[in-house]
């Protein structure tokens, strides 16, 4: 009788928290600002949202300036198929000039971008004065600047692809500090990564750069930084150094770049500064002419760069960097969403059964 009495007690105590809370599963939902069924455009559901909140975005082509100016997450259906043009779209800031079409700019902490696909602006994504960021799974083509973080910390730029990045690089950091940019694909861009006044604790790992104009990754003023596990290839400098001290680059694959290293600073010595002074070491140079005798892996010979500047131990064999791009978390939303209005679902019908 008593184990029938606590079976009973069990049963309604789980059809309570099932089927009860019927106000939390609302709030589930509005936590959940789906474009366009709840409304017409990206910016009006941000607007509407709450820190904390989701905009999860269908596919589609929107032509709008974004601006982010609350801690949430942004999430397109698919990279390929839901699209911010920044071109056609009206511009929030009043000047009708191509420097302030910008598809996304974020102004707020915490925010976490993700699954769509930026055309046609000056700036992919604008991050400015901000930290704690997270733009991952995107693809970024045809516009002037990639990604634009600008005295923002903390943040971090992962498996993304760019290509046809007109002005100027894929990724540039300026005045920021403590990011993480790993895992991207940059193509046929003008410049690959640039880190410029940026000298605490950046770490640029295992991106993929090819085919770029100017240096695939440059360091300019900037310091204690790490650029490590990258594939540069066919651009016209691999990794261009000036002003710069205290960078750690290693275990990097430089091959078929037109200048492989450029750490030239005639011009910045007349100004007075000092010749810049970093860690080069165990990186592949696929121009590399000397040998391995006792077949240890590194070469016997330093890989000279310049009469400063030299990889003191290059490797012989490249660098197996497998590049696995970070998909947006989008499809367990979506499940998600689905699962919670089935269950309210359920849980209605059967209040409804009961009356």
């Amino acid at each position: 009788m008593k184990t029938k009495s606590l079976f009973v007690v069990l049963l309604i105590f789980l059809l309570i928290v099932v089927c009860s809370p019927a106000v939390e599963v609302t709030k589930a939902e509005l936590d959940t600002l789906v474009v366009p069924d709840d409304y017409g455009s990206i910016q009006e559901a941000i607007n509407n949202a709450v820190d904390g909140d989701t905009v999860y975005v269908k596919k589609g082509t929107y032509h709008e300036n974004i601006v982010v100016n609350k801690s949430l997450s942004l999430i397109g259906e698919n990279l390929d198929t839901t699209i911010i043009d920044g071109a056609a779209a009206p511009i929030v800031y009043g000047d009708p000039s191509e420097e302030y079409r910008r598809p996304i700019t974020i102004q707020c902490d915490n925010v976490s971008i993700s699954g769509f696909k930026l055309l046609y602006g000056y700036a992919g994504i604008t991050i400015g004065e901000v930290n704690f960021c997270r733009i991952y799974g995107n693809r970024i083509a045809d516009n002037q600047h990639g990604i634009i973080l600008v005295g923002t910390s903390y943040s971090n730029i992962t498996g993304n692809y760019f290509e046809s990045i007109g002005l100027s690089s894929a990724i540039q950091l300026s005045k920021s500090n403590d990011n993480f940019v790993s895992g991207n694909y940059i193509d046929s861009c003008t410049e690959g990564i640039q880190i410029w006044s940026s000298s605490y604790n950046n770490t640029v790992s295992e991106n993929t750069i090819t085919n770029c104009d100017d240096p695939a990754i440059r360091l300019q003023y900037s310091s204690n930084n790490t650029v490590t596990r990258n594939n540069i290839s066919n651009s016209g400098v691999g990794t261009c150094i000036y002003v710069s001290n205290n960078n750690t680059i290693t275990n990097n694959n430089y091959v078929n770049n037109t200048v492989q290293f450029s750490a030239t600073e005639t011009y910045a010595l007349t100004f007075g500064y000092n010749v810049s002074v970093n860690l080069i070491n165990q990186n592949y140079w696929n121009d590399y002419n000397g040998t391995d005798i006792n077949n240890d892996g590194t070469g016997d010979t330093p890989y000279v760069i310049d009469e400063n500047n030299q990889d003191s131990n290059p490797i012989m064999v490249p660098i197996d960097i497998k590049i696995i791009p970070e998909f947006p978390s989008w499809t367990f939303l979506v499940a998600g969403i689905f699962a919670v209005t089935a269950l309210e679902t359920l849980c209605r019908r059967g209040f409804t059964q009961r009356r």
